[in-house]
């Protein structure tokens, strides 16, 4: 098991216990043909038209008991045959990862092109202790398609637009689907009082993703934008308040709760 996969499974719940700082949704149907299930601290979504489903992430590498959470939803993970990754972290691509158990083995993959270079090693992910630089740990098959900034990808009517968001990787991308339905990845972070830059800790590039978030407001300007699908803020209605706070970033403390509503422990749910 890599470092990073390591810390991911037996230390971040550690170190977030408490903090009150992620709040996904459970696994549930929601309106305009978006679901999602959720893996302990993150969500996994999908889009649904005209019976076609395609998937946004894929979760933590052998999560247990995931077919129970597609069965909640009334999704067959093997029926899907698109998913599109915000950024490759362990969260988010683990449930992909060519060393565990592939949880859409008949998917094509889409990443953002900047996101390659952490699947091929030519970029870390983090440095921490000031040297210790740390790998992606994620490894994906080969045949993914790589994505640029505002290329459209049409699957079978659905249109998914790729908006890249560089700042917490530098390839994150978020993902409007259908002009209505943004999917965030890990750009934002969301209470009751609107949208944050994600956590500084989590982030590889904080400023930058204080800027990117700016054009993410520009480019949905004028957009019919209904809801956000977020990593680990749950679904959210899209509003004014959406990018209320992005010249600050959200902060997980255990006196000072970033959600008051999340819970204490996000693995018991």
């Amino acid at each position: 098991m890599g470092t990073i996969y390591f810390f991911d499974k037996h230390v971040k719940k550690h170190l977030m216990k408490g903090t009150r700082a992620v709040n996904p949704s459970n696994s549930d149907v929601f309106s305009d043909g978006v679901s999602c299930i959720r893996e302990e601290d993150v969500n996994l979504w999908f889009y649904t038209k005209a019976g076609i489903t395609i998937a946004f992430d894929s979760g933590h590498r052998n999560f247990p008991n995931v077919k129970r959470e597609f069965e909640k939803i009334g999704i067959n993970a093997n029926d899907i045959e698109h998913v599109f990754i915000t950024h490759v972290d362990v969260d988010h691509a683990g449930g992909i990862d060519k060393n565990g158990n592939n949880i859409f083995p008949n998917a094509q993959v889409y990443i953002g092109k900047d996101e390659e270079q952490y699947i091929t090693g030519k970029m870390h992910r983090m440095t921490k202790l000031g040297f210790v630089k740390l790998s992606v740990g994620v490894s994906l098959k080969q045949g993914y398609i790589l994505l640029s900034d505002g290329q459209v990808t049409d699957v079978n009517g659905i249109k998914v637009e790729a908006i890249h968001v560089p700042g917490h990787t530098l390839g994150h991308m978020c993902y409007l689907v259908d002009e209505s339905i943004l999917i965030s990845g890990d750009c934002l972070a969301i209470n009751k009082n609107g949208g944050y830059p994600f956590f500084d800790f989590f982030t590889q590039f904080p400023d930058m993703n204080k800027k990117s978030l700016v054009k993410l407001r520009e480019t949905l300007k004028n957009k019919p934008v209904k809801a956000v699908c977020t990593g680990h803020s749950g679904y959210r209605e899209y509003g004014q308040s959406t990018f209320a706070h992005i010249d600050e970033t959200a902060v997980f403390d255990k006196k000072i709760h970033f959600d008051e509503y999340a819970p204490e422990d996000y693995t018991k749910y």
